[in-house]
């Protein structure tokens, strides 16, 4: 079995029981080694205290690379510099770049409020300035939600791309052949950074579906029938690791071998699905590494 390339995404605690919570998960799928872990960035900034001060405090326990997700939307090019320039003196050295969401009065006026960025393409060509950063975008395979088709949302993500991003990491999706298709529309657009997808453990289907239905990605009718007939609650869990593994092993077949997964702060299902896609080596003695604490 291939040793994918694995990095985790987390998002800040927002209590002192998250907190512990974090801590303890966070430990436990540091053990695993992954490529990085990203932590996510409040839309607006209203939650960019907690990320800046959960990033500090990583960069100084952590042994992986740390990577900050950044939005640009309320922001000037000047202060997006500032905060850019605060990461960068924590340590940081990875972004995530991504517009972020519009309050719902810009909805209709992008130009609203002037003098602020609107685009995540802006926001990566003020990173790129300097090329020792690195740099992620987001990619939609099947479509931002804003997008008027297909083809042109496979335009903004070259865009986006082409002003110095190294790879772009999609949305989650259940169906190995929506990223293909989605793959073979970047590559005959003339996309050659890679397209890293990102994967959801299903925790809750019930949850996902009700996400899935606000941000566009489709859950296939068997996939809610095949949790449906689950028992209990390891049953689920076990469906959905294997879900994910049967996912990340299709797609490694077509030649994949970076994997990005949305933990949702939480263990047991990455645990599950990394035991069976990374070096069984590695994970035996990471997980024992871990149990053994």
């Amino acid at each position: 079995m291939a040793d994918s390339k694995i990095s985790f995404e987390f998002f800040p605690p927002r209590s002192e029981a998250q907190r512990l919570k974090f801590t303890e998960t966070f430990q436990a799928l540091e053990a695993l080694k992954p490529e990085y872990a990203s932590i996510t960035w409040g839309a607006l900034g209203t939650s960019s205290q907690a990320s800046i001060d959960l990033l500090g405090d990583l960069i100084k326990t952590s042994q992986i690379p740390i990577a900050s997700h950044l939005t640009c939307v309320g922001h000037t090019e000047q202060s997006m510099q500032a905060t850019i320039a605060q990461l960068e003196a924590l340590g940081i050295k990875r972004f995530v770049a991504l517009r972020g969401d519009r309050p719902d009065d810009a909805l209709n006026d992008v130009k609203s409020a002037k003098g602020e960025l609107q685009h995540a393409s802006q926001l990566v060509e003020l990173l790129a300035q300097n090329s020792q950063r690195d740099i992620s975008v987001a990619a939609y395979p099947e479509s931002h939600p804003e997008a008027t088709s297909d083809d042109q949302d496979i335009q903004w993500l070259k865009h986006k791309l082409d002003k110095g991003a190294q790879r772009a990491i999609t949305q989650f999706f259940f169906s190995a052949d929506t990223y293909l298709r989605f793959r073979d529309r970047a590559v005959a657009a003339g996309i050659i950074q890679e397209l890293v997808p990102g994967i959801l453990p299903i925790n809750n289907i019930d949850k996902v579906m009700q996400f899935s239905a606000q941000c566009g990605a489709h859950v296939p009718t068997e996939l809610v029938e095949r949790f449906g007939k689950a028992s209990d609650e390891q049953a689920a869990e076990d469906c959905a690791v294997e879900q994910c593994v049967e996912l990340i092993q299709t797609l490694e077949k077509e030649g994949v071998e970076s994997f990005h997964l949305y933990t949702l702060n939480q263990a047991r299902l990455t645990q599950g699905v990394c035991a069976q896609v990374m070096s069984q080596t590695a994970i035996k003695q990471a997980l024992g590494n871990f149990a053994a604490a």
